[in-house]
């Protein structure tokens, strides 16, 4: 039976690790190498190759040059960052059309966006919020191309749900009887941009979704 223990001499034989010489300098002990060096040779003396002397420079300025550009470049990042957020925060208040499915039902009333890519039968699951079916809608025959698809907000039951978000599963049977291509979106009024973990974000009543699901916007 095992026991999980571990011998003396097992763990004597681990915990000696043999030390590994690190042959690798950054930038900055290049850079102190380099000064070291040009400070203590001279290249008018015997035996010395001035074209060495010369290359040792070049390598000097060029590295130089390099840290510049990439302080420059660092500052124009942080700027262009600066201008895009400036330029995000003007969508609140717009209505933008996000990549998504869903109902989020308010006072009575949803919506969502369907896009087909043939004629469908299409019919829509409604779930609340910890899976269960509350509404089951037939949609009839749609044309191919964009449908705008509303809610009442009723169940089953024929009473108004509370408001908040439902999710939507969506069947589309084509006329040779196989599924139907489709894609779902959402139309949103933005209420405030987030800036978080390097990303925007893009918040409506209790949802948030990424900058990058926005497919359209107007006013």
């Amino acid at each position: 039976m095992e026991t999980g223990m571990i011998s003396t001499a097992t763990a004597t034989a681990t915990t000696a690790t043999p030390a590994t010489a690190k042959n690798a300098i950054d930038k900055d002990g290049f850079l102190k190498l380099l000064v070291a060096q040009l400070k203590n040779q001279d290249p008018t003396g015997a035996g010395q190759d001035p074209a060495q002397m010369v290359q040792q420079l070049t390598s000097f300025s060029s590295l130089e040059q390099a840290q510049q550009t990439n302080t420059l470049l660092t500052g124009l990042q942080t700027q262009t960052a600066g201008l895009f957020q400036a330029q995000t925060a003007s969508l609140v208040g717009k209505t933008v059309k996000v990549d998504g499915s869903g109902f989020n039902l308010k006072s009575g009333t949803a919506s969502m966006n369907l896009e087909l890519g043939a004629a469908a039968t299409v019919t829509l699951t409604v779930k609340d919020s910890v899976g269960n079916v509350v509404a089951t809608l037939p949609q009839g025959h749609l044309n191919r191309g964009a449908t705008a698809l509303t809610w009442d907000g009723k169940g089953t039951n024929g009473a108004t749900l509370p408001d908040g978000a439902y999710t939507v599963g969506v069947s589309a049977i084509a006329d040779d009887g196989k599924a139907a291509a489709f894609k779902t979106s959402l139309s949103m009024k933005v209420d405030a941009v987030t800036f978080k973990g390097g990303g925007i974000y893009l918040a409506s009543g209790s949802n948030i979704f990424s900058l990058a699901d926005v497919l359209e916007i107007s006013a």
